[in-house]
């Protein structure tokens, strides 16, 4: 698959599609699984601030993200964004309808979830 993608889009496309991680990029995108075609979901962890994070996928020629708030120490999470990028780095698509979502530990949110928890220190995690 080729992409001709500018940007933070085409990098984190590159870093999804193919799993290769530039070094300075190693530590900044963690993967928390993969959609059904195989290709990874990854956790920005330079993005987090406080209990918000964000996910990154491949969403045909461009990516997605989608962005979510934890609440630790209930165990809720609540999804507050979610936009798809083209190939050249353009907003496609863009939904801000925020609401809660369960929370599966075994789902990419669940993990960014407790990636995140884990981070902060939250009691239980």
């Amino acid at each position: 698959m080729s992409f001709k993608i500018g940007g933070i889009v085409g990098a984190i496309a590159i870093l999804l599609n193919s799993g290769a991680v530039i070094a300075e990029d190693a530590q900044r995108y963690v993967t928390v699984g993969h959609d059904k075609l195989g290709n990874s979901i990854a956790l920005d962890t330079k993005t987090i601030k406080g209990t918000t994070y964000k996910l990154y996928g491949i969403y045909g020629d461009g990516i997605f993200e989608t962005t979510f708030d934890a609440s630790c120490t209930e165990s809720r999470l609540f999804l507050n964004h979610i936009a798809i990028y083209g190939s050249e780095g353009e907003l496609l698509q863009e939904d801000k309808e925020k609401g809660e979502i369960p929370f599966v530990a075994d789902s990419s949110p669940g993990k960014g979830m407790q990636f995140v928890c884990e981070k902060i220190g939250a009691r239980g995690w």
